[in-house]
């Protein structure tokens, strides 16, 4: 539940939900999150995320090419997941996200947005995966 894990910082915010989202978790399936207000943001639908490879147990590859909201300037985030089993039970996740823009002008806004805030996101975000594998909870996506 991307909800957990997503949980905003500084102007990023949090996804508080997702809709249409009867096709995600096979290429080409789609599904929309939906974004907290706060003082950068109005809230309601960001984008539609879309699967562009799933590699079961292996790899997923989504983006965000069509945003529903300003988006700054960013033309697509992209997100990579890679999984490899270290032992029994111990399964190793390394999660990319590249954002792209094709604007000379606002490059080093993009680059303070993305080390800062963006990273910060996503720094908070393996905090809580970390916490939620560790725990019970089942970790699919149905």
């Amino acid at each position: 539940d991307v909800t957990k894990f997503l949980v905003g910082y500084g102007p990023v915010p949090a996804v508080v939900k997702i809709t249409d989202d009867a096709t995600w978790g096979k290429p080409g399936g789609t599904r929309i999150p939906h974004g907290a207000k706060n003082f950068a943001s109005n809230g309601g639908p960001i984008g539609i995320d879309q699967v562009y490879v799933r590699e079961e147990n292996t790899y997923w590859e989504w983006g965000v090419a069509t945003f529903l909201q300003p988006s700054m300037g960013f033309t697509e985030f992209r997100g990579q997941m890679s999984f490899t089993e270290q032992a029994p039970e111990q399964i190793r996740v390394e999660w990319t996200y590249t954002l792209y823009s094709h604007s000379v002008l606002a490059y080093p806004f993009h680059w303070f947005f993305t080390k800062v805030f963006w990273r910060g996101q996503m720094k908070k975000a393996i905090r809580n995966m970390q916490t939620y594998a560790a725990s019970d909870a089942p970790f699919l996506y149905e």
